[in-house]
């Protein structure tokens, strides 16, 4: 258990993935079908995580991050760092814009958030987190500076058929 609430690692076998529900149908889709498993190797891949209100207690929410080497300190740079890049994030919809019980100043997102940190901290290695963000999210992006994160200076990039991604970082120092 660290800050307020307890997390381990997701297992494929979760029955609460079948009906997870952030309100987000592409981020529902990728945690109820679990594309996050390697059913070849039976492996999380990336990490998922499965963060709860108390071990088997209601489910927040699950977020996808690994450990990468990227591009430092933005998009266009030649050189690259170790940083936690997460891959997906979701908020139970019961869970959003609620206050943590157990940390009254912070919403159970901010505390997920403040969990992955530790997660980034705790390798010596690790330049910061990053994410990426389809650039038409205002509410994500409100979000996610509202936790400390900064909008790549080289701009959004096109990576799928859908709006342009918006790479976002925090830097740890």
């Amino acid at each position: 258990m660290t800050g307020t609430i307890f997390y381990e690692f997701a297992l494929p076998d979760d029955p609460f993935l079948d009906v997870f529900a952030s309100g987000n149908e592409r981020v529902d889709q990728f945690f109820r079908s679990r594309e996050w498993l390697n059913a070849e190797k039976q492996k999380a891949s990336p990490p998922t995580y499965v963060f709860q209100v108390a071990r088997e207690g209601g489910t927040i929410g699950y977020c996808a991050a690994a450990f990468r080497n990227q591009e430092h300190p933005n998009n266009q740079s030649v050189s690259k760092a170790r940083y936690l890049v997460i891959y997906m994030l979701g908020v139970n919809k019961a869970f959003q814009g609620k206050k943590n019980a157990l940390a009254t100043e912070q919403t159970y997102a901010t505390s997920i958030m403040a969990i992955l940190e530790e997660i980034a901290r705790s390798r010596e290695d690790c330049a910061g987190l990053s994410l990426r963000v389809r650039s038409m999210n205002g509410r994500g992006i409100g979000f996610y500076r509202k936790v400390g994160f900064e909008a790549d200076p080289s701009g959004p990039i096109q990576a799928d058929s859908g709006d342009p991604m918006l790479t976002m970082r925090k830097l740890l120092t």
